[in-house]
């Protein structure tokens, strides 16, 4: 007889970095899906009526307390959530990829998209114990970068983790891998918020422009002003590759968040 709990998630992944920045990270947000369902209507019409994009965020009222009220809901049981993230230098890649590139052109993407993102999923839905089994959806803020003549993002993501689950004994399956528009949902613009707001807090940033300056201000407040901000990104799976090894090192993220809130203490005055 089949004891196991059915858990059924959604899962949302993003990226963040520019090719010419050193620093790039991919990240992926874990959802019950009853969780999300219970919040879907509210928050889905606060992304659809504000343009709420953390790259643009320069300090507007209106968008900041959007942006507020999107993650004081979102996060009210944030126990219930996970969130992984892995810390790249793209430079590091294209370097490693000099000798390969006269047999495969295309080896620098192929290794970012083949290889990140299903790790960056992989660590949320796995070892959730023997009586459960994880049935995953997952969705992708379409980018037509995850779109290439010899790879697609969505179908082997969705093929590898699979295989991944079978080759390693785990409890958990796929059931979907899609490209969604952005503003569609609002698991994919929390996915890139919190995902912003995760690179401020690691690049710690001098407040030398005003959108620098506001984006800090406004991390500070979310951090100091007794909401789950804290406490969630104290849970979050940092993992920091450095192209000399095939392992992912994990870091504590409350490590970034404490040097963060020293150098920005001026802010809350």
């Amino acid at each position: 007889m089949n004891n196991e709990k059915n858990h059924t998630v959604n899962i949302y992944f993003d990226e963040s970095g520019k090719a010419n920045e050193a620093l790039h990270l991919m990240g992926a947000i874990l959802f019950p899906q009853d969780y999300y369902l219970h919040h879907q209507e509210k928050l889905d019409d606060i992304i659809q009526n504000a343009g709420i994009h953390w790259t643009s965020y320069g300090g507007h009222t209106a968008i900041r307390d959007s942006i507020k009220t999107l993650l004081s809901d979102v996060l009210s049981h944030h126990h219930l959530m996970k969130m992984n993230v892995i810390s790249y230098d793209i430079n590091k890649v294209e370097l490693n990829s000099k000798p390969i590139k006269p047999i495969i052109s295309d080896v620098v993407d192929r290794t970012i998209y083949t290889k990140f993102p299903e790790r960056v999923v992989y660590g949320l839905i796995r070892k959730y114990g023997k009586n459960t089994f994880v049935n995953a959806d997952v969705f992708i803020e379409h980018d037509h970068t995850y779109e290439a003549k010899n790879y697609d993002l969505k179908v082997d993501m969705l093929r590898q983790l699979n295989i991944q689950s079978i080759y390693r004994g785990e409890n958990f399956r796929v059931n979907s891998v899609s490209y969604l528009p952005k503003k569609s949902t609002y698991g994919i613009e929390v996915t890139d918020l919190l995902l912003g707001i995760v690179r401020t807090i690691i690049l710690n940033e001098s407040s030398d422009s005003n959108r620098k300056k506001a984006k800090n201000q406004l991390v500070m407040e979310l951090l100091n002003n007794g909401s789950n901000l804290y406490p969630f990104l104290e849970s979050i799976k940092l993992f920091e590759w450095y192209g000399d090894s095939s392992e992912l090192r994990s870091v504590p993220f409350n490590s970034y968040i404490d040097v963060f809130f020293s150098s920005n203490l001026k802010l809350l005055t």
